[in-house]
């Protein structure tokens, strides 16, 4: 499959099963978990549609970003939709927002290609349980065509049966994200070691006298 969507250094990819979702759990967390900071060309395969996304790595925000891209169908008839270099709205991926403000317009959460926020072409739900399919004239990114026969103009759903990711960029990316996992470990780790040192430290701290002395009947750290 790599030797027909890709046509750069071939034999120099090395094909490397990032994601599965029936192996590593469905759904955007599970996603991410895997995919970020893999810094390589990525093959996403959806049921019977894939894509080629750019050669950067997902990101998490709340528009569309990357530099190249195509679109391919697989089953039941092979169709390669190229980039039309009239947009540039290749991928789009976004998570839930850590901050709690208030938004009156959230951003969709999930991942997306071609087309626009809330008019995407390709939209995947963020449980990886529903693929959203909009008319090729919602979308100025990629080139007209089917991703499946007999798709008219209507939006069209459909039941993610598996997902793939498949990262091609050889030994060097593979070595990148390894590494960035391993900082975000021990990030965690320490992060870790500070919360239960700070908590510890409550018992004997002045805050903690403080506290009781203006209001003996507040709820302590410890009971809540």
């Amino acid at each position: 499959m790599s030797k027909i969507c890709f046509s750069e250094n071939l034999d120099k990819m090395n094909e490397n099963l990032i994601y599965r979702s029936s192996v590593h759990g469905k759904g955007l967390n599970r996603f991410w978990a895997n995919v970020v900071g893999y810094n390589g060309p990525l093959l996403l395969i959806i049921s019977a549609y894939v894509d080629k996304s750019n050669k950067q790595s997902f990101e998490n925000k709340d528009a569309f970003h990357g530099s190249s891209g195509s679109l391919y169908a697989l089953s039941p008839v092979f169709h390669a939709i190229l980039s039309s270099s009239k947009d540039k709205n290749f991928v789009y991926s976004h998570l839930h927002p850590t901050s709690r403000s208030y938004k009156p317009h959230p951003k969709p959460v999930g991942v997306a290609f071609g087309g626009s926020i809330g008019n995407e072409r390709i939209f995947l739900d963020e449980d990886f349980n529903t693929v959203t399919i909009r008319h090729h004239f919602t979308d100025k990114t990629y080139q007209h065509g089917t991703l499946f026969p007999s798709h008219g103009s209507l939006t069209t759903e459909a039941s993610v049966q598996e997902m793939e990711v498949w990262g091609l960029g050889g030994e060097k990316a593979q070595e990148v994200q390894d590494a960035y996992k391993k900082r975000e470990q021990l990030f965690t780790e320490q992060r870790r070691k500070v919360d239960l040192q700070t908590f510890a430290n409550w018992e004997d701290s002045p805050e903690k006298i403080m506290d009781m002395m203006t209001d003996p009947n507040a709820v302590r750290r410890e009971d809540r």
